[in-house]
């Protein structure tokens, strides 16, 4: 069996661009698509919400960040882990990051440590610890509880609000 430990994937304001870090067995490859939500009209004139490539959005605004992880490779890849930073002059919101089958930790310095983010502490500028807020965390991991059949993709996803 493959081991993937995947990925370090910064989605960059304001020119949306992508990097993406190879893995050590070059069997997984990550997907990443920033969206945003709009909401239009349908033919019997209900309101709809869909989801469009993000291009310009103005402060406040939430974007949707999708990370696909697929399994190129001819076997099972166990251990598969996607980690992305928080794009900076953006903000996790709190709760928006998917779960299902997965380990989900952050961390708020740079990726050194990784915990729940309930069990994060963070010395604030009084000196005073106290538990890590959605704007201070720097970076989401998710881990797979099960291996990445060969030809398997699974997704992620997380928002965060542009400052």
């Amino acid at each position: 069996m493959n081991k993937a430990v995947i990925l370090g994937l910064a989605l960059l304001l304001p020119t949306w661009g992508m990097r993406a870090l190879a893995d050590t067995s070059g069997a997984v490859e990550i997907h990443a698509i920033a969206e945003v939500e709009v909401k239009t009209k349908g033919p019997d004139g209900a309101e709809q919400i869909k989801r469009e490539p993000a291009k310009k959005v103005p402060p406040g605004g939430a974007v949707i960040y999708t990370l696909r992880a697929e399994n190129k490779g001819a076997k099972p890849a166990d251990d598969v882990v996607v980690t992305d930073p928080i794009p900076e002059h953006m903000d996790y919101i709190d709760g928006s990051a998917s779960s299902v089958g997965t380990r989900l930790t952050f961390s708020v310095d740079g990726g050194k440590t990784w915990a729940p983010k309930e069990k994060l502490q963070v010395r604030g500028k009084d000196g005073v610890t106290h538990t890590a807020t959605a704007e201070e965390l720097t970076h989401i991991r998710w881990q797979f509880e099960k291996p990445l059949a060969p030809g398997e993709s699974r997704s992620v996803e997380f928002r965060a609000r542009v400052e």
